[in-house]
């Protein structure tokens, strides 16, 4: 398990598949997804058995530490080794959000990614509706980069998925990108 206070990320167990189904088909989640399809308990097993074979995609049980209490799920997708980016996501059980753990969640990917797998680049989509997550990621230190123009149907309207970004770089300069000592 790859840990910084007070989160940190392990490979997805059989025992998590539940809550991680419950969580994507809450629609406070399922609504900021790409996709508003819901899952069902035979879909998810058949998706968590899917897993390894993909080189590209890597999915991760986020937990509390020392606990180790499921709080949510990491997304580390479209992983290009060869130029060195990836896009991340992460969603956290509703009971646990405003607590920080989103942002102790994304820092702690952040590290990895740049400080342990060699990423030169990561970057995520988001909802332009979604401007707590917007003020999160910019907090973080990602950019905007780029827009999908009218990518989602939600809220009875278009609206854009927004791409943000971070290099290597960008995320030294935040003066959190040094080993710890």
């Amino acid at each position: 398990m790859y840990v910084r206070h007070p989160v940190g990320f392990r490979p997805i167990d059989e025992g998590d598949l539940e809550v991680l189904r419950l969580l994507h088909n809450d629609m406070t989640t399922l609504l900021q997804l790409g996709t508003i399809e819901f899952v069902s308990r035979e879909e998810q097993v058949e998706w968590w058995k899917g897993l390894g074979k993909s080189r590209a995609a890597r999915f991760f049980t986020l937990v509390t530490v020392p606990s180790g209490e499921v709080i949510g799920m990491l997304r580390v997708q479209h992983i290009d080794t060869v130029n060195a980016h990836c896009e991340v996501g992460l969603d956290i059980l509703p009971v646990h959000r405003g607590k920080g753990l989103g942002a102790a969640s994304y820092e702690m990917v952040l590290e990895f990614l740049f400080q342990h797998y060699n990423m030169h680049m990561v970057y995520l989509r988001v909802a332009e509706f979604n401007e707590r997550a917007r003020r999160l990621y910019g907090r973080l230190g990602f950019e905007e980069t780029g827009r999908y123009e009218e990518y989602l149907y939600r809220h009875d309207r278009y609206w854009d998925y927004i791409i943000m970004s971070m290099t290597r770089d960008r995320y030294r300069q935040r003066g959190e990108g040094q080993p710890n000592s």
